[in-house]
């Protein structure tokens, strides 16, 4: 006789889709319990940072946010040790804390560590360029000439902080909660290389590495690059010593964390099939917006795409690792343990 409950379900499938959803909660509970150990790697570079250099931080700023994502992690965490569990909301609350940390912390280790000083590259990143057949004042004339391309470079390339919040939002309410979990490891690790890479190798931008200015590109105006422009030089000759967590700018060039961010998104919202060709038509766009929003070279625009890549199959490596490491014994789903018999051999 086939072995069907009322519903019409066999109990084997039964037990595994409740085994999968058990071990897709194990698993994002493990990944988010990693991304809070980086947060306190990070944190604590951070602190040491203050310690160890002549920087200094405006402290309203800093307690606002550090409050903030506290008060997030704290609900998170009272979600998960309750009776009521919910991971749609733990990794929302997850995800707000933990990525409000990185970006705060890793954007002030970013300031601290371009006080460094090393030599400006702009020569050899252009040189790259021009070796892999990129023209930049080409591509800034062919965007600045047509004013549609220009509206969709600029909706997309300003889209970075929107499309980050609804992806907070919505792979958690969708069901994704592993994925969300991978995407802010993915987050942190691309965060974190892009904050050493750019240290050893400084950069302010193209337009000013092939002589352009805004008279020649009258319709565009490169926010993003005329931010760095006035943030970078100041960092480095040391005027800028105070950090203001609400007025921290744009310090990288190289790599461009715009060029990671079109991957990071677009393979974030894989998952989500009607929001897959979107997703990727989006940023696919918001990639080509990439050098004249951010004055970035193609290098810049290579480099990120690469680390991005790497990023994300690492954390493939790692889910399936995490899966068998927390998938439970079947037995204690559906129907208890047979006890053990008392001197069985």
């Amino acid at each position: 006789m086939p072995n069907n409950n009322s519903l019409g379900w066999d109990r084997s499938e039964l037990a595994d889709g409740i085994a999968n959803a058990v071990d897709d909660t194990a698993v994002s509970l493990r990944l988010f319990r990693l991304n809070w150990i980086i947060v306190a790697v990070v944190l604590t570079v951070f602190a040491l940072g203050l310690l160890l250099t002549d920087f200094r931080i405006r402290p309203s700023g800093y307690l606002f946010f550090l409050g903030m994502a506290g008060l997030y992690g704290y609900f998170g965490l009272r979600n998960v040790r309750s009776g009521s569990r919910n991971p749609r909301i733990f990794a929302i609350l997850f995800m707000l804390a933990q990525i409000v940390l990185l970006l705060l912390l890793l954007t002030s280790i970013g300031y601290m560590a371009a006080a460094a000083n090393l030599p400006m590259q702009e020569a050899g990143l252009l040189a790259a360029d021009r070796m892999l057949g990129f023209d930049f004042r080409a591509y800034v004339n062919f965007a600045n000439d047509r004013p549609w391309v220009l509206r969709a470079f600029v909706f997309t390339y300003d889209s970075l902080h929107r499309q980050l919040l609804g992806l907070i939002i919505l792979l958690p309410l969708l069901g994704f909660h592993r994925r969300a979990a991978e995407f802010v490891l993915a987050f942190a690790m691309t965060l974190i290389a892009a904050t050493i890479i750019s240290t050893l190798v400084p950069a302010i931008g193209a337009y000013g590495a092939v002589g352009l200015v805004q008279a020649d590109h009258p319709n565009i105006e490169p926010i993003c690059y005329f931010a760095t422009l006035h943030e970078l030089p100041l960092v480095r000759d040391g005027a800028t010593r105070v950090l203001d967590a609400f007025n921290l700018g744009p310090i990288l060039t190289f790599p461009s964390f715009h060029a990671i961010c079109a991957v990071l998104y677009s393979w974030a919202m894989w998952p989500v099939r009607w929001l897959r060709v979107f997703g990727l038509a989006w940023n696919s766009v918001m990639l080509a917006a990439t050098p004249v929003g951010g004055g970035h070279f193609f290098a810049d625009i290579v480099a990120g795409i690469i680390i991005a890549l790497v990023a994300i199959y690492m954390v493939r490596r790692l889910g399936p690792y995490l899966a068998r490491s927390a998938q439970p014994a079947r037995p204690t789903l559906l129907q208890p343990a047979r006890p053990a018999i008392v001197g069985a051999q």
